[in-house]
């Protein structure tokens, strides 16, 4: 079986799991850190989407179980609680603690914009677009949030590698596709 279909979501924990963490480099945020195929792939989509005259940079990669805490505080805090379990993960139940999932933000000149602040912009069809041919699928895909259990975020991408196609082409969740196998 493809060890990138771990299956991280409110109700499956984050398993303990022994994927190489490496840096990407992004004029965004430093520290930023994803499973080394996943990094790979990402700086490939990347390229991709700066010959297309759009610059997306990772604005999270892999969380600790601690960061990912500080996280889900600070967005109760500031959204409320029912916003936050809409688009927050519970500590431990974070893709983002596998290093296989990444937040990318877009880079306009010299402005950074982030999550919402992308709601319309092309460079998010580019990407939904063409996502699964670096291995990536939008995890959190609109109208799929009764399987997700998590609102539309399509700046959010999760690698499973080569059967990104086959899910993409299909319009399946990473819960419906393990489902079927």
């Amino acid at each position: 079986m493809n060890k990138y279909l771990i299956l991280v979501n409110k109700t499956h924990a984050c398993p303990k799991n022994d994927f190489t963490l490496v840096p990407v480099v992004s004029d965004y945020k430093e520290n930023v850190y994803l499973e080394k195929n996943t990094a790979q792939a990402f700086t490939k989509l990347q390229a991709f989407v700066k010959k297309q005259g759009y610059q997306i940079e990772a604005e999270s990669g892999y969380r600790s179980k601690e960061y990912q805490e500080k996280v889900f505080k600070e967005v109760e805090q500031e959204k409320g609680l029912a916003h936050t379990l809409m688009y927050v993960a519970r500590p431990g139940y974070s893709e983002h603690q596998t290093g296989l999932a990444v937040d990318f933000c877009l880079k306009d000149e010299n402005d950074y914009h982030v999550d919402f602040e992308m709601e319309s912009h092309p460079v998010l069809d580019i990407v939904a677009d063409n996502a699964y041919k670096f291995g990536f699928i939008i995890r959190y895909p609109k109208g799929k949030e009764d399987i997700t259990g998590y609102g539309y975020e399509p700046w959010h991408l999760r690698y499973v590698g080569d059967v990104a196609a086959l899910i993409t082409s299909q319009n399946l969740t990473l819960e419906e596709y393990l489902e079927r196998l």
